[in-house]
């Protein structure tokens, strides 16, 4: 079962996945009390809590999150630095580093009380009865990653690879070569029939995108 939330000021997609009664967060967004209520609907505890990657529009609700579950909290080792400093610059850059469109409104989110576990690349994480395999994904971050479960024949893509588009490489740590070899390595090569959640807008497939995707097909 799953239930995907659309939250924050960036309309950020958080996903519940929810499995033989356990759920894993995928990308806590915002607004904790709304992901609570949705592993509620769907009879399920929150057992873990994934970051895709450590921008602050994916991890504003974590700590008041991981707080009331006391669920563990994972997140790539290359973007724990982020995380600490809230999602935006990595302790050695300064707002110097940072392009000029920021909005007004951001606030960095509160700091993560919980010391996060780092994932690896091909760590699997069960959910229930489902299995879930890490893939190190770089390129929007240093250290994003998406979720893969064979089974199910779903991905979490985080901001890596989007409905006929791809994540932004031109923030701090961001690099665009790395971020299509991601997708065309490390993606690409899954099932087409993969379906794909990602970070912000609609599911896609991987067939879909291996056809159509401007970016990616401009890169080759």
């Amino acid at each position: 079962m799953l239930e995907t939330l659309t939250l924050g000021p960036l309309q950020t997609n958080c996903y519940v996945y929810a499995d033989a009664g356990e759920a894993m967060v995928v990308d806590a967004a915002a607004d904790a009390d709304v992901i609570l209520a949705a592993a509620g609907r769907l009879g399920a505890r929150i057992r873990l809590i994934v970051c895709t990657h450590a921008h602050f529009d994916h991890i504003g609700a974590l700590d008041a999150l991981a707080r009331e579950t006391a669920a563990p909290v994972y997140v790539h080792s290359e973007d724990i630095p982020l995380l600490a400093a809230g999602g935006l610059l990595p302790a050695n850059l300064t707002e110097d580093d940072l392009p000029g469109d920021l909005p007004s409104w951001f606030v960095p989110p509160p700091s993560l009380s919980a010391t996060p576990i780092a994932i690896t690349d091909g760590q699997h994480l069960p959910v229930g009865r489902a299995d879930f395999e890490v893939l190190h994904t770089p390129g929007h971050t240093p250290g994003s990653c998406c979720l893969y479960c064979p089974e199910q024949a779903i991905l979490f893509s985080g901001d890596t690879l989007f409905r006929l588009g791809v994540g932004r490489a031109d923030l701090p740590g961001g690099d665009s070569h790395a971020l299509l070899r991601s997708i065309k390595r490390r993606l690409f090569t899954l099932p087409d029939a993969t379906v794909v959640y990602p970070g912000h807008g609609p599911s896609t497939s991987i067939g879909l995108e291996k056809r159509r995707n401007p970016f990616v097909r401009a890169s080759v």
